[in-house]
């Protein structure tokens, strides 16, 4: 598939084609730099001072989100003046992140996934990606968990299905595990930039988290990432490589990497491939478009306002090539303009103030979801079909929060949404087993009935034939 660089894309020079590593920093972009910071901390001395008596956007925010969202906020602002282009963007998140203490209590194992020659046979819209691979090329990634999960679950026998696995890291026992795609719009951001929120989740749940570092664009647009995110799945269910079974696999993302989540589940189904147990999705990105109202009432929100067509760092024309108006409708990209109906279960945390809260709402609407774990919908439902009604869709929205308010650490909202993604998961694996037990005592009844039947009729046959002979 040919790159076609969008007009407003601004890339100066190559982007190394690893995205990790010491970055060296460039001398030319000192200047813009020291301004950049010289204001972020200028308006953070301001908040501070005029927090006890100036009321945040916010009445329940806190003094540490109030500065974050507001230097977040400058920054954006002020983008064009200091970023030429999106390796300087990059470069600042990556240093940022690079020099950014790891705590002794994370457990990092960084992996590269091969991609077979000629792919897995993924077919509909990954078919020509998969036709051009050549077996050169490497997936990485990152293991990430807090180091007591990683020892507890380092001591327990190996699983039956990666009995043929080679990989130290592979299944054990029982184990469930967490398949994580990172948000950042498409074009910037890693498992690195992530890894901190990753491992307060592994800390929270007790598992393994499978992170991903997917291409991005607009060097490798739509389906790059999504063909990345297929390959990660088949490689942590293979047993040759992983050998987790896919029903000990919950798949979760935010922002954008939720909406690749959503629209992975619905190329499995449509190709008829094996799926994650269930999904967690953090205020997903669902809706390339940008039609709804959120985008422009929420404007507390740190994410910047819809940006137009022709703007230098618009990551819907990065990641919608050739055609922005056509593929950002297409429902792997948008999956709210999609069929959402034979997905498994999934798990919505969106904020209150946040800008794609009303593309969350809508979907769970459609998908004939309803709010936390209640069994009531909020809404009507429209839609008859069984089909539409799994109530599969649960969606959970925090009064006052942001975007990914759950990266954000001292949050007690944090906290209550990292409890309550362990809650859903455990709740669906019981129902699953109960499921199952239940499905087993019917066929042993049936068995029984079956065995019942028969004695019958070999007693009526008996009864019969002394009849004829008497």
């Amino acid at each position: 598939m040919t790159f076609q660089q969008p007009s407003s894309a601004l890339i100066a020079h190559p982007i190394p084609k690893g995205r990790r590593g010491s970055p060296a920093f460039p001398i030319r972009n000192l200047r813009r730099y020291i301004t950049l910071i010289s204001q972020q901390l200028a308006i953070g001395a301001s908040l501070i001072v005029k927090y006890p008596f100036k009321k945040p956007p916010v009445p329940t925010w806190p003094l540490h989100l109030t500065l974050f969202v507001a230097v977040f906020q400058v920054t954006e602002a002020h983008q064009e003046h200091f970023v030429e282009d999106i390796s300087d963007i990059r470069f600042w998140i990556d240093t940022f992140f690079y020099y950014l203490p790891k705590l002794p209590q994370m457990q990092i194992v960084p992996f590269k996934l091969p991609i077979p020659a000629q792919g897995r046979g993924f077919g509909g819209v990954l078919e020509p990606l998969e036709q051009a691979e050549n077996g050169h090329r490497v997936l990485p990634g990152q293991w990430i968990s807090d180091s007591r999960v990683w020892n507890r679950i380092m001591h327990m026998p190996l699983a039956r299905s990666a009995q043929g696995s080679k990989d130290p890291c592979a299944a054990r026992e029982g184990e469930k595990v967490i398949l994580y795609y990172h948000g950042g719009g498409y074009f910037i951001c890693s498992t690195a930039t992530h890894r901190e929120m990753l491992w307060r989740i592994s800390k929270a749940t007790g598992r393994r988290i499978f992170a991903v570092d997917y291409r991005l664009a607009p060097e490798h647009p739509f389906p790059a990432a999504l063909h990345d995110a297929s390959h990660a799945f088949c490689h942590l269910t293979d047993p040759k490589e992983c050998g987790f079974d896919p029903a000990n696999v919950t798949v979760a993302g935010d922002s954008a990497g939720g909406g690749l989540t959503v629209g992975l589940l619905m190329y499995q189904r449509d190709q008829g491939m094996p799926t994650p147990s269930k999904g967690v999705l953090l205020s997903p990105w669902l809706d390339l478009t940008m039609t709804c109202e959120s985008w422009v009432t929420n404007e507390m929100d740190y994410l910047p306002s819809p940006p137009k067509t022709e703007h230098h760092f618009n990551p819907i024309s990065f990641y919608c090539q050739p055609n922005v108006k056509a593929l950002s409708r297409h429902p792997y990209i948008s999956p709210l303009l999609g069929y959402l109906g034979e997905l498994p279960p999934l798990l919505i945390q969106c904020g209150e103030a946040e800008r794609l809260r009303d593309e969350c709402v809508l979907f769970t609407y459609k998908a004939g979801g309803c709010l936390g774990s209640s069994n009531r919908l909020p809404f009507q439902k429209t839609a008859s079909s069984p089909r539409h009604q799994s109530r599969h869709v649960e969606l959970d929205m925090y009064p006052g929060m942001v975007h990914v308010f759950q990266a954000i650490p001292f949050l007690p909202e944090a906290n209550m949404a990292l409890e309550r993604i362990l809650e859903f998961m455990q709740r669906k694996e019981g129902e699953v087993e109960e499921h199952g037990e239940v499905e087993v005592e019917e066929e042993e009844e049936e068995e029984e009935e079956e065995v019942a039947v028969l004695g019958v009729e070999e007693e009526t046959k008996e009864a019969e034939n002394m009849f004829t002979a008497s």
